[in-house]
């Protein structure tokens, strides 16, 4: 199990999986470029909630830029001020895996509003590809996979809205 935020960015950098618990429940988390630990945090894609996708979670709006390929000007307002957990897909992905954007070029993107793993992400440098499972508990399957867990969910869990952002602007809500 994972003590620190060190040793957990350390296990991600390595390309394994970790548990993660922030304001919506737990997720399993891994490295958006590594490979092959997006191929076997894609295995358990299936059991997430229905509705959920994999998503990059981000600690603030800088990283936006980072991977998605057009991000249209009104999404920096949307993300930053966000008070409530909000997932955006957007058309394009850059700078992840090929194995998940061959599979879907959209990208999900969430700035997480957990302190705790705002830290996680700015000791990594970059984001974290999550399938998120939006409970107080992991399913099994996701169980084996985990080399450690890190954070603690809340006691009410908050499911993120998601919407669709277009190039131009257009706003379409998948869940509100």
């Amino acid at each position: 199990m994972a003590a620190n935020t060190r040793d957990t960015a350390y296990q991600l950098r390595q390309g394994q999986l970790v548990a993660l618990a922030d304001e919506t429940g737990w997720s399993i988390a891994a490295d958006p470029v590594n490979d092959g630990a997006v191929r076997q945090l894609l295995t358990v894609a299936a059991t997430a909630p229905a509705g959920s996708r994999p998503t990059v979670l981000i600690p603030n709006t800088d990283m936006l830029g980072l991977y998605v390929a057009r991000v249209p000007d009104i999404a920096f307002d949307l993300v930053e001020f966000a008070e409530n957990p909000l997932t955006v897909v957007y058309q394009q992905g850059k700078n992840l895996s090929p194995v998940l954007l061959d599979q879907q070029p959209e990208v999900a993107v969430r700035r997480s509003l957990n302190a705790d793993v705002q830290r996680l992400l700015g000791s990594l440098g970059r984001g974290l590809l999550i399938i998120p499972f939006e409970a107080q508990a992991l399913p099994l399957v996701a169980e084996g996979l985990v080399v450690s867990r890190f954070g603690t969910p809340p006691a009410t869990l908050s499911r993120p809205r998601i919407m669709r952002l277009g190039v131009g602007g257009e706003l379409e809500f998948l869940r509100k």
